[in-house]
């Protein structure tokens, strides 16, 4: 006898949460015989198809970062993007695509803040550090909406992440407001959407568990009560009328949102005792495992539909974050612009390198949600890139963009897709916008729709 029908949006009651199930074979259709069931339960399963738009500034140095290619149009990385080495099969590398509306265009200094706003915009950012800040809808907010119209509603329309505040006010580049330089998403022309950077708020957003004092945090983290707490049961309850298949599922879900909480509690907790203590033995968790932690929530809300579009600033444009993780002690925005020194071209491919360390991270937490006999990343088209080139120069061509993930959408990674000099980034983006179910007829400067596969 086939094992008991689920509705998708089944969730559990923890303490004072929500969680959402995972995809499980118990959820498919009724009606498949039980001799069909296995075979067809991954053709089955939804696709889901989901994309993230993930953001580092600065630039690179182009002679560390840009990957070997081969005369089959196969790649290899260079030593700026060796951390992806184990998923040089799920990437495609793009050349050629520029930003042109992240150049001055008459409007003189101030390339790390059109950067930004450019980005997934196409649009030339309004020149201006006062409130009547302008730039454009971003292509994930134009998704967002196409998405809810053809009635694939989830909980969130979208989500958005960083590492750095969502400034909104201030003068940060030559003129340009603050706005500018520290957010991609745009919900409206002058709207930018903002992001979390708390690990823990991003988890308890996500479960539905919000409003908890810095102090309240702090002592469930340390009396190790979970939001798993009176959901356990009827986890059990559920166990007991789905497949062996879906059990463990369910079971490595579980497991997996208990070791994230705990893993974020102790973060909030750290950063508690950090800011009360001097000298603090443990301090903040550095910034590598922030940002993990930040991926690795991203992905429990793709595993269960709860978004599927999002972004994730790693850092705001024009940062001047010295990163000594990796040994480097100056400004990451002063490396960039190193002048042809040796040890500062070193100290720019490391903070690189680190990105690409965090890319890789985020990678690794969708390929490790499974649905439907297939991972998370396999429905997920990410970008990653930014829209300045050669950071000791400012330019704004041939700019550096990687695609990784959509197997199961028909991406194929591991070659080089060399789109015309000069093609515009809004082409890469409306393609992506029309694999993921959201076809774009326009968007910002694009001429067309550019191939992914």
């Amino acid at each position: 006898m086939r094992p008991g029908h689920l509705a998708r949006r089944t969730v559990l009651r923890g303490v004072g949460a929500t969680i959402a199930l995972p995809f499980l074979d118990a959820m498919l259709p009724r009606g498949i015989g039980p001799a069909a069931h296995a075979a067809t339960a991954s053709a089955l399963a939804p696709k889901n198809a989901r994309a993230i738009f993930v953001f580092f500034p600065n630039g690179v140095n182009p002679a560390t970062w840009r990957p070997q290619i081969a005369a089959n149009g196969t790649w290899s990385p260079s030593p700026a993007l060796a951390p992806l080495e184990s998923f040089r099969r799920e990437i495609t590398v793009h050349t050629g695509l520029r930003h042109r509306h992240a150049e001055a265009n008459g409007d003189g200094p101030g390339d790390h803040a059109r950067s930004a706003a450019c980005f997934l915009t196409g649009m030339q950012p309004k020149k201006t550090a006062g409130d009547d800040i302008r730039a454009g809808q971003s292509v994930d907010q134009a998704m967002a909406d196409a998405l809810e119209r053809s009635g694939a509603t989830t909980r969130f329309r979208s989500l958005e992440l960083g590492t750095e505040p969502a400034m909104t006010a201030g003068n940060c580049d030559s003129g340009y407001s603050c706005a500018y330089s520290a957010n991609i998403s745009w919900r409206g022309e002058s709207l930018p959407n903002g992001k979390e950077t708390d690990a823990k708020a991003a988890f308890d957003r996500l479960f539905g568990r919000v409003g908890q004092t810095p102090e309240q945090a702090a002592a469930q983290a340390r009396s190790r009560r979970s939001i798993l707490d009176g959901a356990l049961a009827q986890a059990k309850r559920i166990a007991g009328t789905v497949g062996r298949d879906d059990r463990a599922r369910l079971d490595e879900y579980m497991d997996a949102v208990r070791g994230l909480e705990q893993r974020v509690a102790e973060d909030a907790a750290s950063q508690l005792d950090a800011d009360r203590i001097p000298d603090f033995a443990g301090g903040p968790m550095d910034l590598a495992r922030r940002t993990d932690l930040l991926s690795q929530v991203l992905a429990l809300a793709l595993q269960t539909d709860s978004t599927r579009v999002a972004t994730f600033m790693l850092a705001n444009e024009g940062s001047n974050r010295p990163y000594a993780e990796v040994g480097v002690t100056q400004g990451h925005h002063d490396v960039s612009h190193h002048g042809n020194d040796l040890a500062k071209m070193e100290a720019f491919t490391r903070i690189t390198t680190f990105h690409s360390e965090r890319f890789a991270a985020l990678l690794r937490a969708l390929d490790a949600c499974k649905e439907g006999g297939r991972s998370v990343l396999d429905t997920t088209v990410v970008l990653y890139g930014g829209a300045i080139t050669d950071g000791n120069v400012h330019n704004h061509a041939d700019l550096p963009i990687l695609i990784a993930g959509g197997s199961a959408l028909g991406l194929k990674g591991g070659r080089v897709i060399a789109h015309a000099s000069d093609t515009p980034l809004c082409n890469l983006h409306r393609g992506i916008a029309e694999k993921v179910g959201a076809k774009l007829d326009a968007f910002g400067d694009s001429t067309g729709t550019a191939e992914l596969a």
